[in-house]
């Protein structure tokens, strides 16, 4: 029994240590050396700026040529979400074809990679702020605002909000249905103080911010169906985190003036739409632009 019990308790050591090595690690955030270099390997030209709002700095990444005079580019920026960095989009920001029509730009949300790291900002309503704060960087453009998961109830308060200001919006995998989202048993890691601090700042800000969505969700949930500019909400049937068939799909097609949805809906895609469905989420905005 003794030797039984040493062994469970060198495994419980082994387990403790690789857990907080591995949360430790998980800063899902990427300098701006690391940023620049990244860029510069591929000939890409980037900027790194940093903008007042409220209590800290937005910090975004920016691509592509700026025409300030009397024509201005086509406008994308990206809304990562929780956890999450403005790094989520470089592949975006780095395409050929699409810098050959659109100025780009991706944001670290308030709390995540150096907006603020660490404080978390839950409300729906001040994100969708600091994300105009950069969309008034632009004044000549009315941008195409882009966002996964967390990002997409984001991108849409900001078609609530100030639709003046946007083309449309394209929310991927969004979690946009109060009574469906799921809160994981690993998800009170961020929760209990006992287990809060072996956790890196961005996954205490993403845990903050799941326990409050549901609320946040409601708060706006009256207002989708105000929304006059195009939409396109792009989804997958595997996505094992959003329980689409029976969520956010139906909320979408429920609440959205159907005139300006496009709901796009791919049967063997999960969550990490931006990623593994690359070329589709790419095809839309370029058809976005030639709308």
């Amino acid at each position: 029994m003794t030797i039984i019990l040493r062994i469970i308790s060198v495994l419980a050591s082994l387990f403790f240590v690789a857990l907080l090595t591995f949360t430790g690690c998980m800063t899902f955030r990427t300098s701006d050396q690391k940023v620049l270099k990244t860029f510069e390997k591929e000939d890409v030209a980037v900027q790194i700026k940093r903008i007042p709002f409220e209590d800290r700095e937005i910090r975004y990444v920016e691509s592509g040529m700026r025409v300030w005079d009397t024509i201005s580019p086509p406008m994308i920026i990206f809304v990562h979400g929780a956890p999450g960095s403005e790094d989520n989009f470089h592949k975006y920001l780095k395409d050929s074809a699409l810098l050959n029509y659109f100025q780009m730009a991706s944001l670290d949300r308030p709390g995540y990679g150096y907006s603020g790291y660490g404080k978390s900002v839950p409300s729906i309503e001040a994100q969708a702020q600091a994300v105009k704060a950069v969309i008034n960087q632009f004044p000549n453009s009315k941008p195409i605002l882009v966002g996964h998961s967390y990002g997409g109830p984001i991108i849409a308060k900001c078609a609530m909000d100030f639709p003046e200001r946007l083309a449309a919006i394209v929310m991927l995998a969004p979690v946009n249905d109060p009574e469906t989202e799921k809160i994981f048993w690993y998800a009170y890691f961020a929760k209990w103080g006992i287990t809060r601090w072996m956790l890196s700042k961005a996954l205490r800000v993403s845990g903050d911010e799941k326990f409050a969505h549901p609320d946040e969700l409601r708060k706006i949930q009256d207002e989708w169906s105000k929304m006059n500019i195009p939409i396109i909400h792009i989804h997958g049937m595997k996505d094992k985190q959003l329980a689409p068939s029976k969520g956010n799909i139906v909320f979408s097609k429920t609440h959205i003036n159907p005139d300006i949805l496009n709901m796009i809906v791919i049967d063997k895609t999960g969550h990490m739409i931006p990623w593994s469905d690359y070329d589709i989420v790419k095809q839309e905005l370029l058809k976005l632009l030639m709308k």
